[in-house]
């Protein structure tokens, strides 16, 4: 059995605990962390359900490119966009009336979460639920799809999911084990290591270069709180492994910056420990 040195385990005992880096935040915060490699874990309510906003564009994502593999939906066809398609958020990309294909959408939705992109794909796969029976073919009991994002819009509702199942998703597009083809599993990393929102969460504290596979989601603030400011990913760390992070903050009276700063710190966290 290897030992590990005195001051190694004295570094560990000075570190931060995720609650401890959770609390700024004034909210709850989920948390959880799985080295691939190892199965090594990290993890703060982690079972605890929280609200997704625009996470669940990952489950859409992955019944989109199933579609295309059953060859039910083609990537190159072409969709109208409408007055009736037009959706707010910060980060959309679409403006209406257009004409977009399935794979623009598909980008606009994950790189940049843009919400005309996510209703539009939603409604050619028929809708939140038809995600959501995918998610549970999976196995995925802490995941639930059940609105769209004019839905979520429009009242107090939201799609939840765990941190442990968000990491357990994330844990099967790493591994190819999603049933998507060779290439559909390839273009769903790609979109992921693509995406701009929220560079400042999980990336936010992780050295410059360091490859990151994730998707963003926040809510509006209303009445001095913020229901929800996430990130979920994959981080390849310099040795090779991948570690599936997800952070959910929830309820939140503190500014973005605060917000963001305790993701960045929970991915470094989770880094630092797996490195």
């Amino acid at each position: 059995m290897t030992s590990i040195p005195p001051l190694a385990l004295l570094l560990l005992a000075l570190a931060p605990s995720p609650a401890d880096l959770a609390a700024p935040a004034r909210g709850q915060v989920g948390f959880a962390a799985l080295d691939l490699t190892t199965g090594r874990t990290l993890g703060l309510h982690e079972g605890e359900t929280f609200p997704t906003q625009s996470v669940f564009k990952v489950p859409i994502a992955i019944e989109v490119l199933h579609q295309v593999d059953a060859k039910t939906l083609d990537l190159d066809r072409v969709i109208a966009l409408d007055a009736a398609d037009a959706r707010g958020g910060p980060t959309g990309t679409m403006t209406v009336p257009a004409k977009r294909t399935v794979g623009e959408l598909l980008e606009a939705m994950i790189t940049h979460s843009d919400n005309v992109a996510t209703d539009k794909l939603l409604a050619l796969l028929g809708g939140p639920r038809l995600v959501d029976a995918r998610i549970k073919k999976l196995g995925l009991d802490g995941i639930t799809i059940r609105y769209s994002e004019k839905e979520m819009g429009a009242g107090p509702v939201d799609n939840s999911a765990t941190p442990t199942a968000m990491v357990a998703l994330l844990a099967k597009i790493a591994r190819r084990q999603t049933g998507l083809t060779p290439a559909s599993a390839q273009r769903l990393d790609d979109l992921l290591l693509r995406v701009v929102t929220g560079p400042n969460r999980i990336k936010g504290a992780l050295p410059a270069g360091t490859p990151v596979a994730h998707k963003t989601g926040m809510s509006d603030t209303r009445d001095g709180k913020t229901d929800a400011t996430n990130d979920v990913g994959l981080i390849t760390l310099p040795n090779g492994h991948r570690v599936a992070i997800a952070v959910f903050v929830h309820a939140s009276p503190a500014d973005l910056a605060t917000r963001e700063r305790v993701i960045a710190q929970l991915a470094r966290l989770a880094y630092d420990t797996f490195k």
